[in-house]
């Protein structure tokens, strides 16, 4: 089972579809719950233990290659990546920061939340400037701090 849930990760599956593919399949967690966790399933992908036992030093150090390019956090700054939209919305470069003179970029949150927010502060953090995000969402557009 392990063998394959590395085959699956390394053909692409995220680990939400593999859950789903155990769940379907009554294929119980390590800890004999109902459902596999997405953090189960990544630490099983980390566990060292495999190697060479079930899981090739290949496969191994190629799910690692890939759970890093997949992570939304840089290695080495520990920091969430930024995320670039490629929107072709109306506002795209017509909001500009009154404090730093950078265009606005849309970021969709993982709530599903759109926020237009400074790309300095976007890219640098909240350290660089204080920057307001316009919420867009509904019929109401607030700018809050």
């Amino acid at each position: 089972m392990v063998r394959m849930i590395y085959q699956q990760y390394l053909s692409g599956m995220s680990l939400g579809r593999i859950a789903d593919f155990l769940f379907k399949r009554d294929i119980p967690s390590p800890k004999d719950r109902d459902r596999w966790t997405q953090p189960v399933l990544s630490n099983l992908l980390s566990n060292q233990k495999y190697i060479g036992y079930i899981v090739s030093f290949d496969d191994f150090f190629l799910a690692q290659g890939e759970k890093s390019r997949r992570s939304n956090i840089d290695e080495d700054t520990h920091q969430r990546k930024a995320t670039r939209d490629n929107s072709q919305s109306v506002l795209s470069g017509l909001l500009v920061c009154a404090e730093c003179g950078h265009n606005y970029r849309r970021i969709t949150r993982p709530s599903g939340e759109i926020v237009w927010r400074c790309a300095s502060r976007v890219e640098h953090g909240k350290k660089v400037l204080s920057a307001f995000a316009f919420h867009i969402g509904g019929q109401d557009q607030e700018c809050s701090l």
